[in-house]
C-alpha cells in the first residue's frame, strides 16, 4: 500500500512522453561521460576496448533519442538562439506554474 507522500508525488506528477526523452538524453549524457572515462583510464587494451564499445552503443542510442526528440519538436536544434531561449525560459515558466 503506497504511503502519503508516494499518493502526493503522484498527484503532483505531469509525465509524458517529452519528460521521458528528456530524462533519457540526460542519462545517456551521464552514461556517456562515465564510459568515456573509463575508457581513458583503463589500464589494459582489452579493457580499453570493452569501454569503448559500451560508449559507442550509447552514443548510438542517445542519438536515436535525439533524433526522436527532433521530429517529436520536443527540442529545436536549428532555430536561433534566442528562439530556443525563449523557448527554454517559457517550458521552465511551464514547470513552475504546474
Amino acid at each position: 500500500m503506497p504511503g502519503i507522500f508516494a499518493n502526493m508525488a503522484k498527484k503532483n506528477t505531469d509525465i509524458n512522453d517529452e519528460v521521458i526523452v528528456g530524462n533519457m538524453i540526460s542519462s545517456a549524457s551521464a552514461m556517456a561521460n562515465a564510459y568515456l572515462n573509463a575508457t581513458i583510464t583503463a589500464t589494459t587494451p582489452e579493457l580499453r576496448a570493452m569501454y569503448g564499445s559500451g560508449l559507442n552503443q550509447i552514443i548510438e542510442g542517445q542519438s536515436a533519442i535525439t533524433a526522436l526528440a527532433i521530429k517529436k519538436e520536443w527540442v529545436n536544434p536549428y532555430n536561433p538562439p534566442a528562439q530556443q531561449l525563449a523557448d527554454t525560459y517559457q517550458r521552465s515558466k511551464d514547470t513552475v506554474e504546474v
